[in-house]
């Protein structure tokens, strides 16, 4: 059994980190800064989704049918590690993850890949 546990970072692509100035805001990704954030805290594994549609909080559905997103489309980040890693990492980024919603996902098993024999 492994000690690993997930979490699922939940927000609008439209989310802002407080206290950014102006221009800052303009091009501000919360899922590449979270990205780059947990590079630089060396965690196990991050992973970017790419939701094609969907809804937060009971809230109209977006389509993301347009070639820019809108706003208010979902957006997911998962990071995988142990859990002192994500809670050391949660706790030094707080204002990273204000105004997201954060899942913490028990891993169950951990399969470990294969290892091919080189003949077939």
């Amino acid at each position: 059994m492994s000690d690993l546990v997930t979490i699922r970072i939940y927000f609008e692509y439209g989310e802002k980190m407080k206290n950014l100035s102006f221009w800052k805001r303009i091009n501000f990704d919360l899922a590449a800064e979270i990205i780059k954030k947990a590079k630089a805290h060396n965690l196990d594994q991050v992973l970017n989704f790419n939701v094609s549609r969907g809804y937060f909080e009971k809230k109209k559905i977006n389509w993301g049918y347009s070639e820019m997103k809108h706003s208010n489309h979902p957006h997911v980040v998962e990071i995988t590690d142990t859990q002192e890693k994500l809670n050391a990492f949660l706790d030094k980024e707080q204002l990273l993850f204000e105004g997201v919603k954060i899942l913490l996902v028990k891993n169950e098993v951990v399969l470990s890949p294969v290892k091919s024999q080189g003949t077939l």
